[in-house]
């Protein structure tokens, strides 16, 4: 499962980068966290032996990978907390209705840091990705 949620994620990336048009940076926003959080769900079953948890929480994800590997390093941990509120914001409308919806609030600027950002997570995770695996099976919610 590891190897499906990586391969997800360099396709999401992909996705994400082609999506660099007007009208559409919220849509590369939320590919670029989607890339991230699928390679660290990779990491996460991968050297955890776990399956992680199914919601969008990059720090949480983060930190169970640190619980194994150590602390995460400061670039990537900067990247999950910058990524970790794009995701709501370019999902859903606020419920106020003065508020602009996801796509007039991430503009390009926007759209190319979550890019940078997902970019840096995947190539943290693709060293990881390189060590020997956990305990595969255990279900302990990671």
């Amino acid at each position: 499962m590891a190897q499906r949620l990586w391969q997800q994620s360099e396709r999401d990336i992909v996705t994400a980068r082609r999506l660099l048009y007007p009208d559409t940076h919220y849509a590369a926003a939320n590919y670029a966290h989607q890339a991230a959080e699928k390679a660290l769900k990779a990491a996460c079953w991968y050297l955890r032996g776990e399956e992680p948890p199914w919601r969008h929480d990059l720090v949480r994800c983060a930190d169970l990978i640190a619980e194994r590997m150590g602390a995460v390093p400061g670039n990537v941990q900067a990247a999950v907390e910058q990524l970790q509120p794009m995701f709501d914001e370019s999902r859903y409308p606020s419920g106020n209705v003065s508020e602009p919806i996801p796509a007039e609030l991430i503009d390009q600027r926007d759209a190319d840091l979550a890019i940078k950002l997902a970019e840096e997570v995947m190539a943290w995770v693709r060293t990881l990705l390189q060590r020997p695996p956990g305990r595969p099976g255990a279900r302990t919610g990671c």
